[in-house]
């Protein structure tokens, strides 16, 4: 987590940033901005502290500084940026107030949070994520009303799915959307444990997991899964198996149907498929409709009758000492990804003149009409699929962010891409395997 203030004071030639950086050892850095061929210069700050109630304080000293010599707050939040010309506008109160909540929640007492968070009733901040998230944190923590705590993380969870919908932006300080949204949702699991509903906790979690894994996101989908879904324990022994040496997995380790799995795992033979489907959530033909209404195209036949079977699932590689998961999107997911996939090639050269013709003469494809329906768990990779109709309409390719302008194993049909990764985790093609995100000698 990056939370970046950034200050401007005219003509513009001394503009800063002021940079706190929580975690174990929690760091402030100061930054010069840079107006453009100026020469560099070097951070005028950069300290570590010995707790985060020490570094916010002198964060906060630090920020009501800098406004005193004459400097005020801009409404930039990208941590990145090094320049805030040519007219850099001042940040809103409510704003302001919403990032002195989240220094209040990471550094002051549950009761001083409190005061914080009812400051900002009535304000545009209370209907933010963000605050949504810090309120159902704080109920949380102070175990207060569970049900009102649920209601603040649904109510961020919903706020998150419905400005995707209507393209609207929310504050979020300098955090980044991914990690807001799945922190929420571990909040909501917790929550969702103490009002005793189980099956609630593991769907917010399962999302936690999937928008931005952790070791303790694991842990917690893990243990729900042991303590209270033992037809799916096995999905349990999985994420211990890969993921112990980092820790928390030692209490699903002890049980002795997990030694029971470890045993049945190393002793498959080298022939066994080293493959299974993971839980399936279908969707709907409506959830098609929709999806192919948003992206404006149509979804190939073979496509369309994998997400009314299979949806949102896994494809998981299971060797005796290796594991991994391609892991499906589910419909709604799909116009979303298909920005994603498109801001991030264009990120480094937004001269859309070079890149979409290159993309149309090495690939014969349209870069508008390339969209992720999959991704190995924790790489940065996904499987692609071609909707411009055409010669190439369906066509499936691998893409990795390593090789942005790069699209590798193409196959005619999603079908035929399915075919091909099955085949290829039955053979232990090392290629396709390391596609996966699954890597043997």
């Amino acid at each position: 987590m990056y939370l970046a203030k950034f200050f401007h004071r005219p003509p513009g030639d001394d503009d800063r940033e002021l940079l706190l950086i929580p975690g174990g050892n929690p760091m402030i850095i100061g930054i010069h901005m840079q107006t453009e061929g100026a020469p560099e210069k070097d951070d005028f700050l950069r300290e570590e502290y010995p707790s985060i109630e020490d570094a916010v304080a002198t964060y906060r000293r630090l920020v009501a500084e800098t406004v005193a010599a004459g400097y005020f707050e801009t409404a930039h939040t990208d941590y990145t940026l090094r320049n805030l010309l040519p007219d850099p506008r001042a940040k809103l109160d409510w704003q302001k107030g919403l990032d002195d909540l989240m220094l209040t929640a990471l550094s002051a007492p549950l009761d001083e949070q409190a005061r914080h968070l009812a400051a900002l009733k009535g304000t545009p901040a209370e209907h933010e994520p963000l605050y949504l998230w810090l309120a159902a944190h704080h109920g949380y923590a102070a175990d207060t009303d569970n049900t009102q705590t649920i209601h603040f993380a649904e109510q961020a969870r919903k706020t998150f799915a419905a400005r995707r919908v209507s393209k609207t932006s929310h504050y979020c300080w300098s955090i980044r959307e991914t990690d807001l949204e799945a922190r929420n949702c571990e909040a909501l699991s917790w929550a969702q444990l103490r009002a005793d509903d189980p099956a609630a906790a593991l769907d917010a979690i399962d999302q936690a997991w999937k928008i931005a894994p952790t070791q303790d996101r694991g842990v917690q989908r893990a243990t729900i899964l042991c303590l209270h879904f033992p037809d799916r324990q096995e999905e349990a022994f999985d994420l211990a198996y890969s993921w112990h040496m980092h820790g928390g997995y030692e209490d699903i380790m002890a049980l002795p149907a997990y030694a029971e799995y470890v045993a049945r795992r190393k002793a498959k033979p080298k022939s066994d498929k080293g493959w299974r489907w993971a839980t399936k959530k279908p969707d709907s033909t409506d959830d098609v409709q929709a999806a192919e209404n948003d992206l404006g195209m149509t979804l190939p036949r073979d496509y369309r009758k994998f997400l009314m079977a299979y949806g949102q699932t896994e494809l998981q590689v299971r060797l005796p000492e290796h594991s991994g998961e391609l892991c499906f999107y589910r419909a709604s997911n799909l116009d979303r990804q298909r920005k994603n996939l498109f801001d991030f090639i264009t990120m480094t050269d937004t001269d859309l003149s070079e890149v979409v013709p290159y993309f149309r003469s090495q690939y014969g494809v349209s870069l508008h009409h390339l969209v992720p329906v999959a991704e190995p768990a924790q790489e940065s990779r996904c499987l692609l699929i071609h909707l411009e109709p055409g010669d190439k309409f369906g066509w499936c390719f691998q893409w990795d962010h390593d090789g942005a302008w790069e699209l590798e194993h193409p196959t005619t049909s999603f079908d035929a891409a399915l075919k091909e990764l099955m085949a290829g985790i039955e053979t232990r093609d090392t290629s396709m395997l390391s596609f996966l995100g699954v890597y043997i000698d």
